[in-house]
């Protein structure tokens, strides 16, 4: 559970009339069980590293725009793009944080998490799983420095998430909490970094046979994310560009496997946190 520093410094920013603003978070998805509690900013635009997978849903219209070096379409940008409550919750949480120090966007997380986590232990006598960012990325060193003082403050309750902020990660490799696991989002500006460094990786696929040439296994409920193990893959998903490869991966694999994306099927989470 949360420290009792922690606890006295949002205590004290309330007292003084600076109550943080709450932000917003999610539980569970059709991949995440509602055990996972995670929070998400506007994909693409929170994202400075990204390449690949570079895509942005406009903030007022929805409208997807792709990046020049886009290779395949970043689901969590479509899901802005379809639904306008998702695209709002993302810009809310963004424009709350952009602009703070690293304190404030550490007391703003903290105070808007806490509800969530201490309602989930006191109902289901585990500790949740957080996940920084279904949506969205580490957008400046600040912010990145915030959640690693929060997954600090929480322990022993178990982090996660994917980034392309590498260079963030390598930088400060030696302060990154024992209950964090980061995995290497490839497809980014950094990506030489993961070999140099030998970081966990996930990589997006277009088959289970390029899995298997790679050597990597695939996942699909996050459980290779959210432990601690090697290198895996994520089969291609979501909706893709017109023509490209991406999306004519994905139509073999439906026509193939019958594989239309993450479901709840795919939800299998296990309580080894």
């Amino acid at each position: 559970m949360a420290s009792a520093t922690v606890g006295k410094d949002i205590t004290k920013t309330m007292k003084n009339n600076k109550t943080p603003q709450l932000l917003r978070w999610n539980l569970g998805n059709v991949k995440l069980p509602t055990r996972v509690h995670h929070f998400s900013l506007p994909s693409g635009h929170s994202c400075p590293s990204a390449l690949e997978c570079l895509s942005k849903a406009d903030q007022d219209t929805g409208k997807i725009t792709d990046g020049k070096d886009t290779v395949f379409r970043c689901y969590a940008a479509m899901q802005e793009a379809r639904h306008t409550h998702v695209r709002k919750l993302r810009w809310t949480n963004f424009t709350a944080l952009r602009k703070k120090s690293k304190k404030q966007m550490f007391i703003m997380l903290m105070a808007s998490l806490r509800p969530h986590h201490e309602r989930y232990v006191k109902n289901h006598d585990q500790q949740p799983i957080i996940r920084a960012h279904v949506g969205g990325d580490f957008f400046n060193e600040s912010y990145f420095l915030a959640w690693l003082e929060l997954a600090k403050a929480y322990q022993p309750t178990w982090f996660y998430a994917y980034t392309k902020r590498l260079d963030l990660w390598v930088k400060h490799m030696d302060i990154i909490p024992s209950n964090f696991e980061l995995n290497a989002s490839r497809g980014g500006m950094h990506d030489k970094l993961i070999e140099q460094h030998k970081l966990k990786s996930a990589e997006v696929v277009y088959s289970r046979d390029e899995a298997k040439t790679k050597g990597l296994e695939i996942d699909h409920d996050d459980s290779k994310a959210y432990t601690r193990g090697n290198s895996f893959a994520q089969l291609i998903h979501g909706t893709q560009p017109a023509g490209s490869d991406a999306s004519k991966a994905l139509t073999l694999l439906k026509l193939t496997e019958n594989w239309t994306g993450y479901n709840s099927n795919s939800k299998s989470m296990s309580k080894t946190h």
